[in-house]
Parts: C-alpha cells; structure tokens; sequence
C-alpha cells in the first residue's frame, strides 16, 4: 500500500508551491527540492502520468490540468504518491485522477498548509489508499506497531496506551478486522445487508479499540450504507435509465446530469468502478452538449 502522497501547485505567476504532504509512513522523511520539482515538471510535460524510482522512495504521479476560473491562476497540480516496494505503479492512475479531482474541489488557494493537510488525509482514505490495502493483517500490524515506538517516547499516559496496544496485536486483535469485513462482503454477496452491516459496525469497533481512527470511519460508513443499498441501487437504476431517455431525446444537458446523479449515488455505494464510470459518461456528454451548444451559436 502506499506509504503517503503528496501535492505541488503549478501557479500561473510562479514555478510552484507546495500545497502540503500526508506522510503514512513516518519514515519516510522526503522532502520536494527544487531540482527533484524541475525533473518532475519535465517528464510531465511528456507524460500526463510519471514513475520515478529514486534511491530513498518510488514516486508516482499525475499532471491534473485545471480549467475555468481556477486556471487564472495556476495552470494545474501534481499529485504524487510514495510506493511501497510490493505497489504497481499503473494500478493507481484511476485513483490519482480521483484523488486530483477531489483535491480540486478544496478551497486551497485560501486556507492554511495545516488545513489542506487535514483534509487531503480524508482524501487519502477516500481516494488514494483502497480498503483492501487498509485491512491487510500485516501491513495493520505495521502501522500499530509503528505507532507505539512513537507513543513510547512520549508521557506516561502514552507510553501505557502503547503497551496496551501491544498486547492486543500480540493476541492476534487486529486480525479481527479483516475476519468481520470478509463476513460482511460475503453477506452482501448473497443481499443480507442487516448481518453485512453488523459485522461492519464490529470491525469498525475493533478498528476503533486499536486506535485506527480513519479505517474506523469508513467501517462504519460501510455499516450504515449497507442497510441502504437497495433504495440507492433503485435509485441509481432510475437515474440511469432517465439519462438514456434523455439521449434519446438529444436533451443531452439533462443526460450529464443524470450521469453525474448516478456517479454520486456510486460514490456514496462506494462502489468505485461505477463512479468512474458514471463520471465519465456525464464528462463525454457534457463535452458534447457544449460543443453543440457553440455550433448552433455559430449558426
């Protein structure tokens, strides 16, 4: 799983800032240096995605260009990930391109680096590091381990909360997690979505107790969406079958938004291939409803 991102912003008056990292892996002390930025920006002038292996850390990365107002002032963003060893490179370009689009959406031209910290950690979770790497026994077990090294330097409340810790990886507890989530995958398989959502809730409680707080949260996210399923799933059935009446229409303006109706209803299901999907149907339509839309001005 990824060991951390990070984000440069490519202003329209100057080289570039650094918007802010979310380092995962606290060992990983990488810093953006101007030299390591103009061979970035380089290869990306070739590349809309870009691998780089280096001597301390694996970086891949996406060149996100912007477009309407925002682009008066800066030109686009990359967004860059630090691989661990076992990481493909070409597995993340879906998720870097989400991430960036998500990015997109925070007011970073106005709020502090601390701000845009925190909230690129929920776009992290969200976007850039899957569940499944999340629930990983081992690289679980990693991560709380880690964290107690940290805690044990730290004040007597701490250092007791890390021997707690300790013991329960010892006991196996953080097994737990994964072992409550496969049940709840397989419930959902066979649409017992009460015994789905249970046993979400329960890895989410475990998750809680072991002190990871943001797979915690989307455990329970999880949880409450699973009772909800069916009603969304309709939902989303609807949208989509009003947007193809739609283009049978030639309302394409109506289409987009149906799709992108549907890519936010996938969103909320978590369900990220249909949100990539929805999102790129309601893109293409959207393209086409403008194009159309200047063609007849013309006429």
């Amino acid at each position: 799983m990824p060991a951390g991102c990070f984000v440069i912003l490519l202003p329209s008056d100057s080289e570039y800032k650094i918007l802010g990292y979310n380092h995962v892996d606290k060992s990983i002390k990488f810093e953006i240096t101007e030299s390591f930025f103009l061979r970035l920006n380089l290869d990306h002038s070739k590349n809309e995605f870009n691998f780089l292996k280096l001597k301390e850390v694996s970086i891949v990365s996406y060149l996100h260009e912007f477009k309407g107002k925002i682009s008066r002032k800066a030109t686009g963003m990359i967004l860059g990930l630090f691989l661990d060893e076992n990481d493909k490179p070409e597995d993340f370009s879906t998720s870097l391109k989400n991430g960036a689009a998500a990015i997109e959406l925070i007011d970073f031209l106005n709020i502090s680096k601390e701000e845009f910290e925190e909230k690129l950690k929920e776009i992290y979770v969200e976007h850039l590091e899957t569940l499944v790497d999340s629930l990983d026994s081992n690289a679980l077990k990693e991560s709380i381990i880690n964290r107690t090294k940290e805690m044990l330097s730290g004040n007597k409340k701490e250092r007791a909360i890390a021997d707690e810790l300790v013991k329960k990886i010892q006991n196996n507890e953080h097994i737990k997690i994964s072992e409550f989530y496969q049940i709840a995958e397989d419930a959902l398989k066979v649409s017992d979505y009460d015994k789905a959502s249970k046993n979400f809730n329960k890895a989410a409680e475990v998750a809680t107790d072991l002190l990871e707080k943001e797979l915690a949260i989307t455990l329970k996210h999880k949880s409450k969406i699973s009772n909800k399923i069916p009603v969304l799933t309709k939902n989303r059935e609807k949208i989509i079958q009003d947007a193809k009446n739609a283009i049978k229409n030639e309302n394409y303006r109506s289409a987009y938004i149906f799709y992108k109706k549907a890519a936010e209803l996938s969103k909320e299901l978590m369900q990220a291939n249909k949100e990539e999907e929805y999102n790129l149907k309601s893109k293409a339509l959207q393209d086409f409803y403008n194009a159309d839309m200047k063609f007849k001005g013309k006429k």
